[in-house]
């Protein structure tokens, strides 16, 4: 399956997408406004990391899908569900763009898309996603995807050494369905 935008191609996550994803998320840039990204990446941990996404995918537990560019096919992130709720029919949305590709709008048209995906075929009511504050062009990406704030946990996370606070903004199925 891959999900087609004006600019990009999202793939599931392949073995062979490693060494891109490397050269992707070993940017400090990139793990310092991530929760679950570290700095820095151990370039061993991408094998695993592809493994855990190829199993989340088949047992339906997460949709995470590879960025390529559709110009010439370079790997710039990673868009997609990263927990889903079947019980609730809600999941979170996250994304990384490389940091080469910042302010182009990549990550706000794979979310769009991401969103599409999780309301028409997974038939969601509810997709959230979260940022830390100082993160402001990620809350501008989850808002120009159609997402709502909706509040702020703070001091949610410990990131080397510091406490984040966590805004969270989401968008249910029935404003998707409104406003597309």
């Amino acid at each position: 399956m891959i999900l087609e935008t004006e600019r990009l191609l999202l793939k599931p996550y392949e073995k062979e997408f490693a060494d891109d994803i490397y050269e992707v998320v070993k940017h400090k840039e990139i793990a310092d406004t991530m929760v679950m990204i570290p700095h820095p990446y151990p370039r061993e941990v991408v094998y695993s990391w592809i493994s855990y996404l190829q199993k989340s995918f088949e047992q339906g537990k997460a949709y995470e899908f590879a960025a390529f560019l559709k110009e010439n096919g370079r790997y710039i992130g990673n868009c997609g569900l990263v927990t889903i709720s079947k019980n609730h029919r809600n999941a979170e949305v996250g994304y990384f763009i490389d940091v080469s590709e910042w302010g182009k709008g990549y990550a706000t048209e794979a979310c769009k898309k991401i969103i599409e995906y999780g309301f028409q075929e997974h038939q969601l009511n509810r997709i959230y996603s979260r940022c830390m504050v100082r993160n402001t062009a990620s809350r501008k990406v989850m808002e120009k995807s159609g997402m709502i704030w909706e509040g702020r946990h703070r001091q949610e996370f410990l990131k080397d050494g510091v406490y984040e606070d966590m805004d969270y903004l989401a968008i249910l199925a029935e404003d998707y369905i409104k406003n597309n």
